[in-house]
């Protein structure tokens, strides 16, 4: 945890006053393991390419044998994993639990399963080559509810409300918990700054945010403070809906590269095009030509440069909508705590840079 001056020159008044700062928010709250029970964590294949497929391979499977679709559930990566949303990419898991299924009953997913068979039966722990090396079956009624459900690696809050049931990977976590005030909890500056203070910092700025790691983290007390927890509720209600419909927009702007894209070439979009709202219309037509070896047309570059624009003033306006609203939250979680403006100072500058 970087250090914040307080304008004295003593560093051991400053460490003193933050480590009296983390006991105050620590106090005598129960842990969230205490009231939520430990962080869940999903599933290790043991051979990610043999179990883990994407939505057209899922749809051949099932054509070739409909009965394929019982043991194919929407999959996620911990990347796929963000601050207030999930980005699905379209995965599937295989779904074969040790002792529960019959794989020639399923001869689409036996047949798919035998291209790795040699890999399969290398794997490290023993199993029918055609299982999953750790399906979580005791987890899996939890999995298929509505979820808080964060990655294993991160560099400030990255927790969000899953509610289509996905099936993690091993290197994610969840709670079982519908609740839109605990992802704003956990999103917020005060928790981030009571895990950094005894989770390990990694090259980049990024942590292991791991069940014994969030298992840690104080109860917010929800039920001491319910206007504060229904205000929490809408905040982050509305950092969830606003993400949701950015990231839709930045996918939708970039479908339409489809267009700018030469017959012969494949679309594969730079790191900088993925972020095309950040560029200016100069810079984005750079971007294309490096990306796809290609000019945009002299006459679309007015229509183009326009779409843009508007499309990331979207953007802007979404991005912008997400920040007032947590700040709210920020200062909603200080009240839940009771800190004082100096105590909020001290934080926040211990923070600084960093989140």
């Amino acid at each position: 945890m970087p250090r914040a001056r307080l304008g004295d020159g003593s560093w051991q008044l400053e460490d003193d006053a933050l480590a009296a700062l983390r006991a105050k928010i620590k106090g005598r709250r129960k842990t969230l393991s205490e009231v939520y029970g430990p962080p869940l964590y999903g599933i290790k294949t043991g051979l990610n390419e043999a179990f883990i497929v994407s939505s057209e391979q899922r749809d051949a499977l099932v054509n070739r044998d409909p009965r394929s679709v019982e043991l194919l559930v929407p999959f996620l990566r911990g990347e796929n994993i963000k601050r207030w949303r999930v980005e699905s990419e379209g995965l599937f898991l295989i779904n074969i639990p040790r002792g529960k299924v019959r794989i020639d009953d399923y001869p689409a997913i036996r047949d798919h399963l035998l291209a790795f068979k040699p890999a399969l039966e290398a794997r490290a722990t023993k199993q029918e080559w055609f299982e999953l090396q750790q399906s979580q079956l005791a987890f899996q009624d939890e999995m298929k509810k509505d979820k808080v459900i964060w990655p294993q690696i991160i560099c400030r809050g990255e927790f969000c409300l899953d509610t289509e049931k996905f099936f993690p990977i091993n290197k994610a976590y969840f709670f079982q918990s519908s609740d839109h005030a605990l992802v704003g909890y956990l999103n917020a500056k005060l928790i981030w700054f009571y895990f950094a203070s005894f989770s390990v910092l990694k090259s980049g700025g990024f942590r292991e945010a791991t069940a014994q790691h969030i298992s840690l983290l104080p109860d917010p007390e929800f039920e001491s403070s319910p206007l504060l927890h229904a205000q929490l509720k809408v905040r982050s209600e509305t950092c969830a809906l606003a993400a949701g419909k950015r990231e839709q927009t930045r996918k939708d702007v970039i479908r339409r590269f489809q267009d700018l894209c030469p017959r012969q070439c494949t679309l594969k979009t730079t790191e900088k095009l993925r972020q095309w709202w950040t560029l200016d219309f100069k810079a984005f037509q750079a971007e294309i030509k490096k990306a796809f070896k290609a000019n945009i047309p002299l006459a679309q570059r007015n229509e183009w440069d326009t779409f843009l624009r508007e499309e990331g003033d979207k953007v802007r306006h979404l991005t912008a909508e997400i920040e007032k609203a947590e700040r709210e939250i920020d200062r909603l979680v200080y009240e839940l705590f009771n800190l004082a403006p100096e105590e909020i100072a001290l934080l926040e500058s211990a923070l600084a840079g960093q989140y």
